[in-house]
Formats: structure tokens, C-alpha cells, sequence
């Protein structure tokens, strides 16, 4: 016999709890929200850093731990090297001094591996590899998880595809971002009978979001990015484009990322050379 007295308990708790979690994500998008504008006015004032210390020379790839998440990679100075059980303060921390991010913009990047939490307090890098939370189709680094269930494993073909696309040979501007980004939509949705992206612009902002962060942190130089794509690692001596003395902020990553996500056009006519990529 069904319990309707605890079955109303129930709902009135789970009811409360889902009020909890809106207030309390209301309240920190707010408070993120002001800190980052007040980190963006800052900048407008301050003289940006000259020079930092480079990473390149003292970092190694992590070792079996291979994921997507490509903002937490090669940081073995500061992670542990197994990927294992990574706190948020941890994650957050690393990729905000890594590459000279805000502390608004490296917890906002964090805050999408909490959806993985399960109430630990901490992830395994590994876990990023789950599809729409990092990792997302029509990805530049790896075919679709419905033609590669293994999603931890660089995609060097893809990669070299992706690099080769700067029109001056050197480094990929917004305009090739946003052209091989509509060039990777529209052979997946072609491709792959479960492609996920078409109907999340969540999902396609997050792409977009990757091409702004490669542009802006490596000024799109495809030999720093090679190595960071395809060895996991740093260039010998490299160090993050972004010299802001506060950090690069959610407002400056958004605006690129803005400007990258608006001009794609999956129905473009394809530069000379190109065909669609069959997974």
C-alpha cells in the first residue's frame, strides 16, 4: 500500500530543496558576476604584467590521466600526477596562476566539473570525459563519442586538421576559429546519427568559449598549441598571452567567445582544399 503521507513529505522536501539550490546559485552567479566586473574595471587601469615566468621547461604531461580538459594538463608542478581526487580550490587555483586568469573566470571554468561531484568534494580528472559536460561533439581534438567511446585520447589527425586551418600559417585568428568551428557542426551533424550539440546553444557557447580561450591565452600560435594539444604539455619557455594585472575575466572571455559563436556559419562555402570529415 502506498505511503501518501510520506509521499507528500516528500515532494515538500525535495520542493524546499530545489528553492535551496536556485537561491544558492542565484547568489553566486551575482557575486561572481560583481567581483568580475569590478576585476574587469581594474584592468582598464592598471598596467598589464611585461613578462611572467615561463612554464614550458619545468612541466610534464600527466601520465595516463589523459582527458579534454585541456586548462588543467601538463600542471604536474601543482596537481597530482595520477589525476586523482582534484579538490576545486585545487583546479581552480592552477588554472587561474597557469594562465593569468581572474579568480572569477578559473571558478567559473571549475564549476562545471561539480555536475560530477556526486558530494565528494573532489573529481578525477578522468571523469571530464563524460559527454555535454567538458568534452561536447563536433570537438576540434576528438571525433564524437559515438564513433569514439574513449574520449581521452588526443585526436592528433583532428588536431594537425584544426592548425592547419591559420590563414597566415602561423596562428589561427577569430575568423579561422569561428570557420572550422561551422566546418566541424556541419560534418558531425552529417556524420553522427546522435549528434548533441544542434539543439544546446549552452554547449555550442562552450566551444566557442574554447576558441576564445586558445585565442586569447595562446594568441593562437600553432606551434604552442601543437604541443599543447597533441603532447600534453607546454612549449619550452611558453607563457600565457594574457597579461592583464588582474587576469583575464569572465567579461573579456565572454565577449570573445561572443564574437567567435556569432560568426559561425555551418552552411558556409568551404575554403579551397577542404571536404567534410567522415567519423
Amino acid at each position: 500500500m502506498l505511503n501518501y503521507s510520506k509521499i507528500a513529505a516528500n515532494i515538500v522536501l525535495r520542493f524546499i530543496k530545489a528553492i535551496f539550490d536556485l537561491v544558492s546559485f542565484s547568489a553566486y552567479v551575482l557575486q561572481l558576476t560583481i567581483r568580475d566586473l569590478i576585476l574587469t574595471s581594474g584592468t582598464l587601469y592598471l598596467v598589464d604584467i611585461q613578462a611572467m615566468e615561463g612554464l614550458g621547461q619545468s612541466t610534464q604531461p600527466l601520465s595516463e590521466e589523459r582527458i579534454l580538459a585541456r586548462l588543467v594538463q601538463g600542471l604536474t608542478r601543482i596537481l597530482p600526477n595520477n589525476g586523482k581526487r582534484i579538490t576545486y580550490a585545487q583546479l581552480s587555483h592552477t588554472i587561474q596562476h597557469a594562465y593569468n586568469l581572474a579568480p572569477t573566470l578559473a571558478s567559473q571554468l571549475t564549476s562545471a566539473a561539480k555536475q560530477l561531484d556526486q558530494g565528494r568534494g573532489w573529481i578525477d580528472l578522468h571523469d571530464l570525459n563524460v559527454l555535454n559536460v567538458v568534452q561536447h561533439d563536433a570537438s576540434f581534438t576528438r571525433p564524437d563519442i559515438a564513433f569514439c567511446p574513449d574520449q581521452s585520447i588526443p585526436h592528433t589527425g583532428l588536431i594537425n586538421r584544426l592548425l592547419d586551418h591559420a590563414s597566415d600559417g602561423k596562428h589561427l585568428s577569430l575568423t579561422d576559429f569561428s570557420y572550422y568551428s561551422g566546418l566541424r557542426r556541419a560534418e558531425c551533424k552529417r556524420s553522427n546519427g546522435q549528434y548533441t550539440l544542434s539543439g544546446s546553444f549552452i554547449h555550442k557557447m562552450i566551444g566557442s568559449g574554447t576558441s576564445a580561450l586558445m585565442y586569447s591565452i595562446f594568441g593562437g600560435d600553432i606551434e604552442a598549441l601543437r604541443v599543447w594539444l597533441v603532447d600534453e604539455r607546454f612549449m619550452e619557455g611558453w607563457e600565457p598571452r594574457t597579461r592583464e594585472a588582474l587576469g583575464h575575466t569572465v567579461a573579456q572571455a565572454l565577449a570573445t567567445s561572443l564574437v567567435v559563436e556569432f560568426s559561425i556559419d555551418e552552411k558556409q562555402a568551404l575554403r579551397e582544399g577542404d571536404v567534410f570529415y567522415h567519423e
